[in-house]
């Protein structure tokens, strides 16, 4: 798969609250790292599995909206809107950019 369709695989597994689809796409070392102060949010796929699971768990009408995506070699930047996280009804807008390594996302920065 190209990093553009792992991404798009991405966001349909979230969108489906689809665990086992959704880890799948992750690498051993994945991490979730905040901007502008580089913190790691998420170290390790289990933790990731943790993260999501938690997320899916507690997010009945959890959905993912696309409002723009650059796709640049194995760089996936994408602005979006979150809505229904953990049962909120407001959206949550977020730049993220994906970072895909030997056909796995590695990290995630957000901003």
């Amino acid at each position: 798969m190209s990093s553009s369709e792992i991404i798009t695989t991405q966001i349909e597994a979230y969108n489906k609250r689809d665990l086992k689809g959704n880890i799948e796409l992750f690498s051993e070392n994945f991490q979730i790292i905040q901007f502008p102060d580089k913190s790691v949010l998420v170290d390790g796929k289990d933790a990731c599995e943790k993260m999501y699971k938690d997320l899916f768990d507690n997010s009945p009408n959890l959905k993912a909206e696309v409002i723009n995506r650059i796709n640049y070699g194995n760089k996936i930047i994408l602005h979006e809107v979150i809505y229904g996280r953990y049962g909120k009804n407001e959206g949550l807008e977020q730049l993220i950019m994906f970072e895909i390594v030997e056909n796995k996302i590695e990290r995630i920065y957000k901003f």
